[in-house]
């Protein structure tokens, strides 16, 4: 059993004594510490409250072909704003400067995208992953051919088993991780991968498509 679990918002392990219970979550804990759980309640309810009437103080006229910057206070032209698709004015809310900087706040504290991503959805760092990479070579832990790009989890459990490549990872899904299809599937195709050699060398042989099949082989084209 774990004794510590990692809180997005604080940007370290914690004693899981200080997450709430969350019964939808895999290990049944909640996603941030019982401090940083409250404070986001606390944002989520002023935000259910609406907006200000005004996104700038009152008595400010924003010129046309401007733009206020609730960060550093001040109204600048436009162009001083970074353009997204995600706002009515095609401007994000904060300036360059303030854009920027709440943009490196956010990514020290969680570590980066790829930090995030790991820690969040399979609960290792990325120092464990580079680890499991140079452990593998590289490589694929099933093919050993492709590079090792994807995490391999148990579906069931959560737990990760190794880094494989795009299509060894998505054919383990394909086969829901079900040993007994994974054999069968291997079965198959040798059996039939078989009959096409046997049938391969009766034809150099000279025998033809009719002819019989050596003992305890498979009929050609069954």
């Amino acid at each position: 059993m774990d004794f510590e679990k990692y809180c997005p918002d604080c940007g370290t392990n914690r004693p899981v004594q200080e997450f709430t219970k969350d019964k939808r979550r895999r290990d049944g804990l909640a996603f941030y510490c019982r401090e940083h759980g409250r404070q986001r309640l606390r944002e989520s309810k002023a935000r259910r409250k609406g907006p200000p009437t005004r996104r700038y103080p009152l008595g400010r006229d924003v010129p046309e072909g401007c733009k206020w910057c609730p960060d550093c206070n001040t109204v600048k032209p436009l162009d001083d704003f970074p353009r997204t698709r995600a706002s009515v004015s095609g401007r994000h809310s904060y300036c360059k400067p303030c854009h920027n900087r709440r943009g490196k706040l956010s990514k020290d504290k969680v570590g980066g995208s790829r930090t995030y991503h790991l820690r969040r959805r399979y609960g290792i760092t990325a120092a464990e992953a580079d680890g499991m990479l140079a452990a593998e070579g590289g490589l694929c832990a099933i093919c050993k051919t492709a590079p090792a790009a994807h995490v391999d989890h148990d579906h069931a459990t959560g737990a990760v088993r190794a880094l494989l490549c795009f299509g060894c990872n998505g054919g383990l899904g394909q086969f829901k991780d079900n040993p007994t299809f994974l054999h069968a599937a291997a079965y198959y195709v040798a059996l039939h991968t078989a009959r096409q050699e046997i049938a391969a060398g009766l034809a150099a042989a000279g025998a033809g498509p009719g002819a019989r099949s050596p003992s305890g082989t498979p009929p050609v084209g069954s």
